[in-house]
């Protein structure tokens, strides 16, 4: 769930609720803004916890996982339901409420679903799997195209990242889990020493290791900022970006999405 598409369009559904028209003779009422912001948060938080309760098993080995927010472990459905019963709940003892709230929060709701299609159409043609020669541990050339034709898992990372070097055993787990899914661990700008003393002293049995001396995919890919893990289909294109440390839970999740 894109963080800056969901504050776009809280804050457009909270600005109708404001500007909704009332009669001057009306009693004092409650903020109606307040009220779509709380369904929001609601919402968010009852997915929240249906996702953990139903991923347990993945969360027990570090319950800390759990707080992860950004990791992308909602239950839209759940959210959607619990934010609409709360606020019906809520606005029981004010019926000249009901419409500018249910409305703005239906128009949050459509804004949010129709951009979300605009932008992973956006990120689909703008970001394929790029064109791009790298390097194996062993010194020979690769073509990141050659990963066509199965879902590719692509996580571009380097040494000096802590949440790098905290997502690897989680994403070592997920590549010998999942054999239907390649898994490609892309370095950016470091050497082959640096790897590879990385991956000795955190004993770390990873297939796909590359190196990117020139941090090319993260020129051409237009990203800024590490761990960034890009989950494309096996026709390369672009399903879902994840920036930021992935926990066990929200990786499962994305894989099941990627299939």
């Amino acid at each position: 769930m894109p963080v800056v598409l969901i504050l776009v369009c809280m804050l457009l559904a909270m600005a109708v609720a404001r500007l909704w028209p009332r009669r001057k003779d009306e009693r004092p009422l409650p903020s109606a803004a307040s009220m779509v912001l709380d369904m929001l948060l609601i919402g968010l938080l009852c997915g929240r916890l249906s996702f953990v309760a139903l991923n347990f098993a993945l969360y027990r080995e570090a319950p800390w996982s759990i707080l992860q927010i950004a990791d992308g472990g909602y239950h839209l459905v759940v959210v959607l339901v619990a934010g609409l019963a709360w606020g019906l709940w809520r606005l029981r003892p004010w019926p000249t409420l009901r419409m500018p709230v249910l409305i703005s929060a239906l128009i949050g709701v459509l804004l949010w679903a129709g951009g979300g299609q605009v932008l992973s159409a956006w990120q689909e043609r703008q970001m394929p799997l790029p064109v791009l020669q790298v390097t194996d541990l062993q010194g020979g050339e690769v073509d990141l195209q050659q990963f066509r034709g199965k879902p590719l898992v692509l996580n571009l990372w380097a040494t000096w990242c802590g949440p790098c070097r905290r997502e690897m055993p989680v994403l070592a787990a997920a590549q010998q889990a999942h054999a239907d899914v390649q898994f490609v661990f892309l370095n950016q700008g470091e050497t082959l020493d640096e790897v590879q003393g990385f991956l000795t002293s955190e004993r770390l049995v990873l297939g796909n290791v590359l190196l990117d001396d020139d941090a090319a995919a993260s020129t051409v890919l237009g990203v800024q900022a590490y761990p960034s893990t890009l989950f494309f289909d096996a026709d390369g294109r672009l399903r879902e970006l994840h920036l930021g440390e992935l926990t066990a839970a929200g990786l499962e999740h994305k894989l099941r999405r990627l299939r």
